[in-house]
């Protein structure tokens, strides 16, 4: 006898002719218990993006607290002016472009330029209201001469944000090309502050004033830009990771030639110091 498929088809549904419903309830079951055992491309996108969301808010707020300290590194030469009620040879410069650069992120994280930057916001927000006390003690405290100056500075800045902002919002209507317009001149003046910060560490080594909080100062900046670049790879947002390795780079920079200063001077006291005849 030759058995085909027909036949084996026609055995099968003879066999299964009382328990067909309870076999195919039972095939069902064990098919939904594969599917959930293997999670689909779907279901793995949804839990990285999910760790991807968690690490940003973790990375942000570790940038913010940070980048408090960066700001706080300031406040013992706002202090020392407002006691002394002398600026004495301290510029304006790093606390007027500190004020636009703020703003600036501020602006960059808004929602309709850049939406879901809220770390963003919340840090250069609190660094706004620092640079504005800190620039009101230091214009009272200053001659007329740069006060006059500071004015000038302030209204060129308010310009400049103006046409900006009215820029921004007219000429280009998709958040990609705001945040890439914005972001731009955000990095530009994030790269004259940390020209400005590296130009006074050179001074205050050149003129041997240097501090062991400078030192801290410096490693503070370092640690801030490596989170905050961090943060930039996770989001995948250049502008803040160009600026931030920069500052990373800066930092860097800043903490070895404090070092180098240090070694250097170290020899030297060793080598100028007396020796015992023996």
């Amino acid at each position: 006898m030759v058995v085909t498929s027909d036949t084996l088809i026609w055995l099968g549904q003879v066999k299964c002719s009382g328990n067909c419903g309870y076999i195919s309830r039972k095939i069902q079951v064990a098919d939904k218990q594969v599917n959930d055992s293997e999670p689909t491309t779907l279901a793995i996108a949804f839990d990285t993006m999910v760790n991807s969301e968690n690490m940003l808010i973790v990375l942000g707020v570790i940038g913010n607290v940070t980048s408090f300290f960066v700001f706080a590194s300031l406040l013992p030469t706002i202090w020392r002016i407002w006691k002394n009620k002398s600026v004495d040879e301290f510029k304006y410069h790093p606390l007027a472009v500190g004020i636009i650069h703020s703003i600036m992120w501020v602006f960059y994280s808004m929602p309709f330029v850049h939406p879901h930057s809220i770390p963003v916001t919340t840090v250069n927000s609190v660094g706004l209201v620092m640079y504005i006390i800190f620039n009101i003690i230091y214009y009272v405290n200053t001659n007329k001469t740069t006060r006059r100056s500071m004015v000038l500075h302030y209204i060129a800045e308010f310009v400049f944000l103006a046409g900006l902002v009215w820029s921004t919002l007219v000429t280009f209507d998709s958040h990609a090309t705001r945040s890439g317009y914005v972001g731009f001149f955000c990095v530009f003046f994030g790269i004259i502050l940390y020209g400005l910060d590296l130009g006074i560490t050179v001074k205050a080594i050149r003129a041997k004033n240097v501090k062991s909080r400078l030192l801290l100062y410096s490693l503070v900046c370092f640690l801030n830009g490596l989170v905050w670049s961090a943060y930039a790879l996770v989001k995948y947002d250049p502008y803040i990771l160009i600026e931030n390795s920069l500052g990373a780079l800066i930092g860097c920079i800043q903490f070895l030639l404090y070092i180098g200063y240090y070694c250097v001077e170290r020899f030297r006291t060793i080598k100028l110091s007396p020796v015992d005849d023996c």
